[in-house]
């Protein structure tokens, strides 16, 4: 019992406690840090500043790897352990290792290859293997997306081969307007081109004037007008539902009836 208590009390073993305890306390403050940067600029990031904030995360993930490798190499020392001789000693447990660092440098080529190529960054909405949402975060192993629901899934880098960037190109926001046929048709455009008027500087994701796209569908005594808008990428929700809450306002006041 004695000898056990002595050993703990080692400054071998108190050394290497220290040692882990403060890697993991600058890691933590690393990371909190960064973390709070990153939230704070990514909702106005432009695609380069995302590519900027995706490295940034990437760097944590470095940093945490770095951090525990540097802490096993200094424990070995501390006890006189040769880094070399304790791989050659671990048999079989060393050669699975070797494995999962295989793996760990494929993930990590990959993830560099995800940033160059620039397929996604933080804060962009994909679709990963049938899992549509935002990217959180694109890490030295893995990438984090979170849904719609916000759960949140995570994908081996190396295994990501099929992926849907709706961020990447300019969204259209749609809207269709339904009349009675017997709806005159002059009045209607007419209440279109004002309603164009009206829409003008209230749709902050717009990046086009709105335009009539004239008569859509014209048949079983129903008359469907479109029109269109070119907008941020996935925004074209938020433009639609301003468009339809403008025309609503100017048929009511024009006694037009929607079918």
């Amino acid at each position: 019992m004695g000898k056990a208590i002595e050993v703990i009390l080692s400054s071998k073993v108190v050394g290497s406690i220290i040692i882990v305890l403060i890697s993991i306390v600058v890691f933590l403050i690393i990371k909190e840090s960064t973390l709070k940067y990153i939230a704070k600029k990514r909702r106005r990031a432009d695609l380069r500043q995302k590519k900027r904030l995706t490295i940034l995360n990437l760097c944590i993930s470095i940093v945490k790897y770095v951090i525990f490798i540097t802490d096993i190499v200094i424990i070995l020392g501390i006890f006189d352990i040769k880094v070399t001789a304790f791989l050659a000693g671990l048999g079989i447990f060393g050669i699975v290792i070797g494995l999962a660092l295989q793996d760990l440098l494929k993930d990590f080529i990959a993830g560099l290859f995800i940033i160059l190529d620039t397929q996604y960054s933080v804060g962009d909405f994909v679709c990963i293997d049938d899992f549509k949402g935002e990217v959180i975060a694109v890490g030295l192993k893995t990438t984090k997306v979170r849904d719609y629901g916000g759960d949140i899934r995570m994908f081996s880098n190396r295994t990501i081969t099929d992926i849907v960037n709706y961020s990447q190109s300019n969204s259209k926001a749609v809207v269709m307007f339904t009349f009675s046929s017997d709806e005159n048709l002059l009045k209607l455009e007419d209440a279109m081109k004002e309603l164009i008027k009206r829409l003008d500087g209230k749709l902050p994701d717009a990046i086009s004037k709105v335009q009539y796209k004239g008569v859509e569908e014209y048949k079983d005594s129903k008359l469907v007008l479109k029109l269109t808008c070119d907008v941020k990428p996935l925004k074209q929700y938020k433009t639609e539902n301003i468009i339809l809450r403008e025309a609503k306002i100017l048929f009511d006041e024009r006694d037009i009836k929607i079918k």
